[in-house]
């Protein structure tokens, strides 16, 4: 097997440990408040600024990393099967199928917010371009990046059409009234199987109709956001940037270029949203545009500035530990919805809808310590995470080792 990139390792980890800072809202919170900080405790200590903070430096930046790193490991795992003269296509289905089910379990039972499925469906399509040069597949990239712009402003424009009730229905993931949200907290910090059947409760009213067009936009645009940062990290690989083989110039240029234009166009966004008091139809006509473009130069720009930072010889401690949690990159991302779950539903510590966000900040703060720690303290026994193991067994139809050498040599002089 070919020695792991541990570049993508580092970028991993800094992908999984900054994720949990937006869905952690999500777990907390009623939805809308991680669209809109109007929507839910308002007048919380910090609401603002802790919003303000994490929509400029976290919000969709974290998510497009670890989608571009995903969409590496396409071409990654690709190239491996066929220097090994084996079929790259049966193994990438198999993975993607596996993927998709553990995507669908995780959204029923455990998160609704689930980004898995969407990954492994995505990926299923976008298979086929695999074999176009790098630069190809930044374009397509940036054309499916367009499109979800474009969706997002016509969402805006369906919304303005809609009737008082399906209005109504709508405000629920974007500015809930208090029955709506009553409804919300009632069900996360209720029973395990009342909040899965609220998770499927639907009406066939033809207000219902309308509101469901909207949401169908909304995730179609979601959908082709999430391609675009598959299909840019599939260049980007290809290109040599997220290999490693990128000079630091070239590093230097994406950190200082792309970050600032992402960090300035996001900015913009949120002044369009708090001049329009983050009214619905103005978030999606412009708002939420600026952030969807915004956040893709930022991910880029966090790429050459983690690149950076790896090709220094600086903090290597951190570094290291780092790359551990990036290398249990599902494991984590999975336990991250574990915790989430027993700290905030009411079938766990019940605190859904009881902490502001800086509270809130500070469980993340905590989780990010304790992935750092056990995650390194589990590879110093296994050579992967758990659950890298068990979807690696469902891909290949055999059992992968789990125990690091080192170990099973210590168990053996033991004996």
């Amino acid at each position: 097997m070919p020695a792991r990139i541990s570049q993508l390792d580092l970028l991993r980890g800094i992908a999984i440990l900054g994720i949990p800072f937006m869905n952690m809202v999500s777990f907390s919170m009623p939805m809308a408040a991680y669209l809109n900080p109007k929507a839910y405790l308002a007048d919380g200590p910090l609401n603002d600024l802790i919003f303000i903070f994490l929509h400029i430096f976290a919000d969709q930046k974290f998510m497009g990393l670890f989608a571009m790193l995903f969409g590496a490991g396409i071409i990654l795992l690709a190239e491996k099967r066929l220097n090994q003269q084996k079929s790259a296509a049966k193994i990438h289905y198999s993975r993607n199928f596996w993927l998709l089910v553990i995507g669908l379990l995780h959204a029923i039972y455990i998160w609704e917010g689930d980004i898995l499925t969407v990954y492994a469906l995505v990926a299923m399509v976008l298979y086929i371009f695999r074999g176009l040069r790098g630069s190809w597949l930044i374009t397509l990239g940036t054309l499916s990046l367009i499109g979800a712009v474009l969706v997002s402003n016509y969402t805006g424009v369906v919304l303005s059409g809609l009737s008082g009730e399906a209005k109504y229905i709508v405000s629920d993931i974007f500015a809930p009234d208090t029955a709506q949200i009553q409804r919300e907290v009632a069900a996360y910090t209720g029973g395990f199987w009342e909040l899965v059947n609220h998770r499927f409760a639907a009406e066939d009213s033809d207000a219902d109709m309308e509101a469901n067009i909207v949401m169908l936009f909304f995730s179609l645009s979601f959908i082709l956001k999430i391609a675009a940062m598959i299909l840019i990290g599939m260049g980007l690989y290809k290109v040599g940037i997220l290999r490693g083989e990128a000079s630091p110039e070239t590093y230097k240029k994406m950190a200082v270029v792309a970050t600032p234009i992402g960090l300035i166009l996001t900015v913009l966004g949120l002044v369009w949203n708090y001049s329009n008091d983050w009214e619905i139809n103005h978030y999606f006509l412009y708002g939420d545009a600026f952030n969807l473009v915004g956040a893709t130069s930022t991910s880029i720009g966090y790429v050459g500035l983690a690149c950076l930072w790896y090709q220094s010889n600086t903090h290597l401690w951190i570094k290291n530990k780092i790359q551990q949690v990036g290398r249990m990159a599902f494991t984590n991302y999975l336990a991250q919805s574990l915790i989430g779950v027993f700290i905030f539903y009411g079938f766990g510590m019940g605190l859904y809808g009881a902490l502001t966000r800086v509270e809130v900040v500070g469980v993340c703060i905590g989780l990010v310590l304790f992935q750092l720690a056990y995650s390194d303290l589990w590879l110093k026994v296994f050579r992967m995470g758990p659950l890298e193991w068990f979807w690696r067994a469902l891909t290949y139809l055999k059992l992968p080792p789990i125990f690091r050498e080192k170990s099973l040599q210590t168990a053996g002089r033991g004996a």
